[in-house]
């Protein structure tokens, strides 16, 4: 995807996230830090030139990608370098990433560690968890918005 693209949709997530309680609806409210957070960091990689912005978005197979036909309005595969990530290190970037990014990393391995007990399993997280990765999430977003800052 695009810079542009992710962001906007890190916004959208952002916001509704937001509007989410994250006890009640904890299973969303994982998931939608995760994925508002994966969105930053894409659009961190992309703007630092360690991954490329493409026409393109990552499928659940590494280093598979889907690039729509903006005339069809059909999905086509596609394979090139790293674009999308998955999730921090997935698929793994070749390019030297600054502290902030790996930090930032680090932060949101916190959200997606959750993911399997939590989202997957049947799980009730903590207040502890639910602070932790609160806390991961305002981390994540301020070390990549620093980042996005920079890189301009």
């Amino acid at each position: 995807m695009k810079i542009e693209s992710h962001l906007d949709k890190f916004h959208r997530l952002d916001d509704a996230r937001q509007r989410l309680d994250p006890v009640q609806d904890c299973e969303l409210w994982i998931w939608t830090c995760m994925n508002a957070g994966v969105h930053l960091l894409n659009a961190a990689l992309h703007r630092i030139g360690a991954t490329e912005a493409t026409d393109s978005f990552h499928t659940q197979v590494e280093g598979l990608y889907v690039r729509p036909d903006r005339i069809s309005g059909q999905l086509i595969d596609a394979v090139h370098p790293p674009g999308d990530v998955m999730h921090f290190g997935q698929p793994p970037i070749a390019a030297p990433l600054p502290d902030e990014v790996r930090q930032a990393g680090a932060a949101l391995r916190v959200i997606e560690d959750m993911r399997e007990p939590y989202v997957r399993g049947d799980a009730t997280p903590s207040r502890e968890a639910i602070a932790a990765a609160e806390a991961a999430y305002r981390d994540c977003v301020r070390l990549l918005g620093s980042v996005l800052a920079t890189a301009l």
